[in-house]
């Protein structure tokens, strides 16, 4: 799965997310939330890179 996302891409899009969700952030805060989303991106990147077999198995859901 490729994840490169564009800046120009990242900001619009957060930017958006934002003003679509009713949030009224001033610059900082926006600069903030792009900043984890690109944190969020870099850690997913090594587990969306694993390619699933469709016989791999999901793994055991706990239930007391």
């Amino acid at each position: 799965m490729d994840l490169a996302v564009s800046p120009e891409d990242l900001n619009a899009y957060v930017r958006a997310a934002l003003h679509l969700q009713g949030y009224d952030c001033d610059e900082a805060q926006v600069e903030r939330v792009i900043t984890q989303f690109n944190l969020i991106r870099v850690n997913a990147a090594p587990c969306l890179a694993v390619a699933l077999a469709l016989e791999d198995e999901p793994a055991p859901v706990f239930r007391p």
